[in-house]
């Protein structure tokens, strides 16, 4: 089988005591059917703890206020302490370590969930690379397992990664070819078209981004919405759709989405005018962001996009990885204006590791905001392109 990671995977190290948060708070936890075997197992005093704070028919640790059973007053973990690291279940010994499987093919990258995590791939100024070796493993099929569509999705995907990483183009640019791409793609699968999609790969490659590239975008672009507008909307038809996870997310949201948009219609002029000065006066003081929003539209298109070989969603896969990073980019502007027009990578990283907290360690949260993505005329692509 072969292996795939990105080339700051290995950096990783939990920080424990010193993280900011907790990765043991906020979700359930799932237990392997290995570890419990182990933890029926355990002798002497800790043993009934053990098995008063364990559901053993939904397989998980129990939790009290939100907060797995085994965690302590130092935020660290009880049976790490008691029995020792082999006892960890799977999810805690591999988080935040996460794997998307397909046929011949394991991927792993590290959740952006994780505030260490967060730091190591918002910290750094490279372009992400990808390192695939080959290694032991036993066969694996899966069944309808679509190998034609799976290896259109990786050549797409490395077409993908190549316009982000084009640091010779405006970013606005680069989400524009990926978005269009997408629509195209999604087309050709829509249709039953697959064998049209390496000729309209290499027509994507060849329009660069020139004035008739340009032109042709602003002719499928929303001409009567302003992009705050748009990005309110997106705000207000996502938010119920999710499930909250962790205490204190409406009121961080609330915060900052209100500091962002409330300056604006309290302006007394035109709230558009206030929202692009805004914009433009983070961007200056946090130039950062120039790299940070690469390396999150990366992160967001290595991890998923190839997985819409099981639902065929390529568009939404897309569309996914542009609103994430812009909505994470409008807390971080609301951030900015409530902390007094100062913001730092601190700042960022606990943004990201928030969001993709209640989104990404949430199935319903995740099929909920890709169904809505696929299906409401909100996330077309004339309005996807004017928010960019």
């Amino acid at each position: 089988m072969e292996i795939t990671r990105p080339d700051y995977y290995k950096e990783f190290s939990c920080i424990a005591g010193a993280c900011p948060d907790t990765c043991c708070a906020g979700w359930q936890i799932v237990i392997d059917d290995k570890s419990l075997k182990k933890y029926k197992r355990v002798k002497g005093t800790f043993r009934n703890r053990l098995h008063n704070d364990i559901d053993w028919k939904e397989k998980v640790f129990r939790q009290y206020e939100k907060r797995c059973a085994f965690l302590n007053e130092d935020s660290l973990c009880d049976i790490y302490s008691e029995v020792g690291k082999r006892m960890l279940c799977d999810t805690c010994r591999k988080y935040p370590r996460h794997i998307e499987e397909f046929e011949g093919l394991r991927e792993y990258s590290l959740s952006l969930s994780c505030p260490e995590a967060a730091r190591i791939l918002l910290g750094r100024r490279e372009k992400v690379t990808f390192q695939t070796a080959e290694v032991p493993s036993p066969e694996e099929t899966y069944d309808d397992f679509d190998y034609m569509l799976f290896t259109a999705l990786e050549d797409t995907r490395e077409y993908f990664l190549e316009v982000l990483q084009n640091r010779q183009i405006p970013m606005r640019l680069r989400m524009w070819k990926i978005l269009a791409a997408a629509s195209d793609f999604q087309r050709c699968v829509d249709r039953n078209q697959l064998f049209k999609w390496e000729e309209i790969r290499e027509r994507h490659k060849a329009s660069g981004y020139g004035e008739a590239f340009t032109s042709k975008v602003q002719k499928h672009m929303n001409t009567k919405d302003a992009p705050d507008e748009l990005l309110k909307a997106m705000w207000k038809a996502v938010i119920p759709k999710m499930e909250v996870l962790r205490p204190g997310w409406q009121e961080f949201l609330k915060k900052n989405l209100q500091s962002l948009y409330g300056s604006a219609e309290s302006s007394g002029v035109f709230p558009d005018s206030v929202y692009s000065q805004n914009r433009a006066d983070f961007e200056k003081a946090y130039p950062d962001w120039n790299i940070q929003e690469e390396q999150l539209l990366v992160y967001w298109i290595y991890t998923y996009f190839c997985g819409a070989v099981y639902d065929g969603e390529i568009f939404a896969k897309v569309k996914m990885a542009v609103v994430c990073t812009l909505l994470i980019h409008e807390l971080d502007m609301g951030a900015y204006l409530k902390n007094g027009r100062v913001f730092c990578l601190e700042d960022q990283i606990d943004i990201c590791y928030r969001f993709s907290r209640e989104l990404e360690h949430s199935d319903l949260n995740l099929n909920a905001f890709e169904d809505l993505l696929a299906s409401d005329k909100l996330f077309a692509l004339e309005n996807m392109l004017k928010i960019c």
